[in-house]
């Protein structure tokens, strides 16, 4: 069974540890310009990396269930490889909302 879902499970973790990354992100950004919990709203630089951060997690769910799904009913190799894909995008997409409209 684990030959079957290894490259899945390797995904899934390396999601997982993208999401930590921005969620320390939005903590150093709290740090850096004095936000502190529950406050949501600040500098434009800040409210970019909270919204950045808030859109890849609200679509971190949806992620996994197609990324298992897909794995398990149709090809692990090839869900594995889109998730991958769709992982670098999701840090581009971080990186680039985070940047100001003007260095985009």
């Amino acid at each position: 069974m684990l030959d079957q879902i290894h490259l899945l499970a390797a995904v899934t973790v390396l999601g997982v540890l993208e999401q930590a990354y921005f969620f320390l992100q939005v903590i150093y950004a709290r740090r850096a310009f004095g936000i502190s919990p529950p406050k949501i709203s600040g500098p434009p630089e800040f409210e970019r990396i909270f919204r950045a951060q808030v859109n890849s997690s609200e679509y971190f769910p949806i992620f996994l269930a197609l990324l298992w799904q897909a794995g398990l009913f149709f090809h692990q190799g090839l869900a594995a490889a889109l998730g991958l894909v769709y992982l670098y995008a999701r840090y581009r997409y971080f990186v680039g909302y985070k940047a100001s409209s003007s260095e985009r």
